[in-house]
């Protein structure tokens, strides 16, 4: 089929997309609780005829087309709402209180709906994967699919994630490091209890805990490299039970953020060094844990030359943004790149009125970036056919 004929046909069927992304929209699911939509998706593709498997990854979907012999291009598009209450005032709303698709998966959706209903009409020597991935807002749905074998026969794969400080109709594209590795911590803070007016006869872990706060983000900026970035926030602390008595123990939380993966992997240890001799130096113990949630996406760059040379050909060479700063938000695509190599694009969806950022009550992406979406990934797919 030629490329416009393609495109028109990708044209022609962008309400039937638009309309599906508002009824899930309507309807989001939570993290791992994905099941209506998966049920959506299964019936939509194997209507179109693509080998379906459900349930990978608890809700997970698989969709499969073409040859089985010479492996699978693959391309991952995540489902999950995010537990924000929706006030966009659209006339398709969430109709789930308390829980909207604010980051655009919606879209994602639509997209790999719209690459499936293209491709299975192309006659490519290599065979397509979909995958509807679940629980990417808890980084944990690539891990579960990829436990299950989902990366089994898959050469390369292409990702994509709207984008709100692009206008519908570009793409960016980054080099290297496109998201953050992100970590979680957590501290416990060991003092002795005693009266609040008598400080000196226990030992304050308040006053241990507001040390390591402060103290750790100064060692961040003298003893880390400027140019490696590390961003390390708290986000709860808890201790005390009275206004008048030291607390024994104060519990901190948090997350750790570093857009270079040999930093990432020595984050655990640098950070049990710095808060124990921290706590240590005001009389306390900590005990530190660090989990690694994810880590970084890091674009192939073959693969991000295709990305570009198809958003090139069909969104011209000034709709092609080369972003210079990775985002320092995760995500768990970077989980399919550690078994295959790959890249993820950014997806415009801003419109002239603008767009809220990702994960606000108010996030509202122009739908006109579904079918773009749809047009660079199946162009992408016939070039590496090629």
């Amino acid at each position: 089929m030629q490329k416009d004929k393609i495109f028109k046909k990708i044209d022609s069927f962008e309400k039937e997309l638009i309309n599906i992304r508002r009824h899930i929209h309507s309807h989001p699911e939570l993290s791992g609780l994905e099941n209506q939509t998966a049920i959506l998706i299964s019936g939509f593709l194997k209507n179109i005829g693509w080998r379906v498997t459900e349930s990978v990854g608890r809700t997970g979907v698989v969709a499969d087309f073409g040859p089985v012999d010479k492996g699978y291009i693959g391309v991952r598009v995540d489902m999950d709402a995010l537990p924000i209450p929706e006030k966009t005032n659209l006339s398709f709303s969430s109709k789930i209180d308390g829980v909207m698709h604010a980051c655009g998966h919606d879209l994602h959706i639509c997209i790999g709906l719209g690459v499936a209903k293209i491709v299975k009409d192309l006659e490519l020597k290599i065979g397509t994967r979909i995958i509807f991935q679940p629980a990417e807002e808890i980084a944990s749905g690539a891990k579960w699919m990829i436990n299950e074998g989902v990366t089994n026969g898959l050469r390369k794969i292409l990702g994509v994630h709207v984008f709100p400080e692009l206008y519908v109709g570009t793409i960016g594209i980054k080099e290297g490091s496109m998201t953050a590795a992100a970590g979680e911590i957590s501290v416990e803070i060991i003092g002795k209890s005693g009266h609040g007016a008598r400080p000196h006869e226990g030992i304050d872990a308040i006053w241990a805990a507001s040390k390591v706060v402060a103290g750790v983000q100064e060692a961040i900026t003298r003893n880390l490299d400027p140019l490696e970035p590390v961003v390390l926030t708290f986000g709860k602390i808890s201790g005390g039970n009275a206004y008048n008595v030291l607390p024994e123990k104060v519990n901190l939380t948090g997350t750790v953020r570093c857009t270079s993966y040999k930093v990432f992997k020595e984050m655990g240890n640098w950070l049990n060094i710095n808060i124990s001799s921290i706590a240590k130096s005001c009389g306390a113990e900590a005990k530190i844990k660090f989990r690694e949630i994810t880590p970084p996406v890091n674009n192939n760059f073959e693969l991000n030359k295709v990305l570009r040379g198809s958003a090139t050909e069909i969104l011209g060479h000034q709709n092609v943004v080369e972003l210079q700063k990775p985002s320092l938000g995760a995500e768990d695509f970077a989980e399919f790149l550690n078994k295959v190599p790959g890249a993820m694009f950014r997806l415009g969806v801003s419109s002239q009125r603008g767009c809220a950022p990702l994960h606000s009550s108010e996030f509202d992406p122009d739908e006109r970036a579904i079918v773009v979406g749809v047009k660079v990934i199946t162009e992408s797919i016939v070039r590496l056919n090629n």
